[in-house]
């Protein structure tokens, strides 16, 4: 019986640490996915609600969500902004705001940005040309 209950211990400690790399990797990923949809639409010109000649977009992190926009800044009260929640475990570090350029993606300057919970760390990098790579 004690055999049993320490196996089920072993088991349970090591599928908790399984579920918050888990969660992690998600949030990165999804973090990841926005910018590179941001990217693609300021690259493809695309335009929703009130523009008519397309536009720049970007990706703000605040108040633990993640929210895809269009225009030169980040707008609480846009009603095209797009609104995806945050892992609350999930620390945000480094710039909060990226903005693509209208038609050719770039950034003005490189953009680091880190995310941190508990032992895991993974850093995206946002090159001034809008390439978009991260590690872990």
């Amino acid at each position: 019986m004690g055999l049993f209950v320490l196996l089920a211990g072993l088991g349970l400690f090591v599928s908790m640490d399984a579920y918050r790399g888990s969660s992690f990797r998600t949030d990165r990923d999804l973090l990841v996915a926005l910018l590179q949809h941001a990217r693609a639409q300021a690259v493809n010109n695309i335009c929703t609600g009130s523009c008519t000649d397309g536009a720049a977009h970007g990706v703000a992190a605040t108040g633990g969500v993640y929210i895809a926009f269009q225009g030169t800044s980040y707008n609480s009260s846009d009603p095209q902004n797009q609104v995806f929640s945050a892992n609350p475990a999930v620390m945000l570090g480094g710039d909060t705001e990226v903005l693509f350029a209208q038609l050719t993606g770039a950034v003005a300057a490189r953009r680091v940005i880190t995310l941190a919970a508990a032992e895991q760390v993974s850093v995206i990098t946002i090159e001034p040309n809008g390439r978009i790579w991260w590690t872990n």
